[in-house]
């Protein structure tokens, strides 16, 4: 007795080995599904998706058992369109049984039928065993060879969550894309909070996109969606798909130097930057050895000029080109600054050279 009951455990043990994938790497496949649509196994890989591969045929008793559950599981994982994607693939079924194995359980995934491929590619993969189901990571290594026995849909989901895979609702994967109305950030401060950075945050996705987090490389940032200094924090903030928010950025400062730094912005939709150029100096104007005076810096509508001996001056953009020249008065001057794109300038008085940001 002890004899037949070790034989039949053996028997067990090889049908469980032979029912296994013994493949460690996928092998590629390009097949059209029961319903006309190409299926391209490493595209779906390399598009970052697992692929949950259901090797069967359609008078398999033990697959008409599973295949239910993997439809269950197939609804929790997010119908195909989030980190799985889930393809059943037949050996010796045409289409038309095929079709009557869809309708009969509910199979939204792809169907690939034995004539259309399917035996082939059970071939390739070394499939002896019927059920067989394998999950294909995105480098194309199979992490699971074959999971069985499938009692319940959880069985499935399980495996795939031990793979670091997510549940997800049936609905598509956010799409589009979060826009900024500026490339940089260009502010001065001298000392205590003035005119603000400001840009303003696009959210073109399909989906509400959160405010997770923000921060600077060097510097610490306050960063309000209002001018006054009551607005609210922007994180933890939600822009709703199609909206915008408009965000203005504080600097404390109180040393004269530039800081070039960078703004982390991370959002539930991605992470973003966003390079800062600060001036800080002291005092309600720059003034330094050239002898005069800037102010306001930021400028938005106007830029005041004022200084000893200032007869000339030439207004040179960020690339050195000149945009304006002008002859000064009782060395003061007032240029209208509000036709001028943002962005950072330069004030020429002779051989004496100052910088300037407009921003509006």
């Amino acid at each position: 007795m002890k004899k037949i009951f070790t034989f039949v455990i053996a028997i067990v043990l090889s049908l469980n080995m032979l029912a296994q994938c013994p493949l460690s790497t996928a092998v590629d496949f390009t097949a059209t599904d029961v319903h006309g649509t190409e299926v391209h196994l490493f595209d779906i890989l390399d598009g970052g998706q697992y692929v949950l591969v259901d090797f069967f045929f359609t008078t398999c008793g033990p697959c008409q058992q599973a295949t239910p559950k993997i439809v269950e599981s197939y609804y929790a994982m997010g119908c195909n369109m989030h980190d799985v994607f889930y393809v059943e693939i037949a050996t010796g079924d045409n289409e038309n049984a095929c079709l009557n194995w869809v309708n009969t359980y509910g199979v939204e995934y792809p169907t690939i039928s034995g004539v259309a491929g399917g035996t082939s590619i059970c071939s390739q993969f070394q499939i002896s065993q019927y059920p067989t189901v394998i999950l294909i990571a995105p480098d194309r290594s199979i992490v699971i060879n074959d999971l069985w026995p499938i009692s319940n849909a959880q069985t499935v989901i399980s495996a795939l969550e031990n793979q670091g895979l997510q549940q997800h609702d049936c609905e598509p994967a956010p799409t589009g894309e979060v826009l900024f109305s500026v490339d940089g950030i260009s502010m001065s401060t001298g000392g205590c909070i003035e005119e603000p950075g400001r840009f303003t945050i696009y959210n073109e996705t399909t989906t509400d996109v959160t405010i997770e987090d923000y921060m600077a490389s060097q510097y610490s940032f306050m960063c309000l969606d209002s001018e006054d200094f009551t607005g609210n924090d922007i994180k933890g903030m939600t822009i709703a798909s199609s909206d915008s928010l408009e965000v203005y950025v504080y600097f404390n400062g109180v040393r004269d130097y530039e800081i070039n730094d960078t703004l982390k912005l991370v959002t539930s939709f991605g992470e973003y930057e966003l390079p800062v150029l600060i001036t800080v100096y002291d005092g309600v104007g720059e003034v330094n050895a050239n002898g005069f005076t800037l102010y306001p810096n930021p400028a938005s509508d106007f830029l005041k000029i004022s200084g000893e001996n200032i007869k000339n001056v030439m207004i040179f953009n960020s690339v050195g080109q000149k945009v304006a020249e002008f002859e000064v008065i009782n060395n003061e001057l007032n240029i209208k600054t509000s036709t001028y794109e943002n962005g950072v300038y330069f004030v020429k008085v002779g051989n004496r050279t100052q910088r300037f940001v407009v921003t509006h």
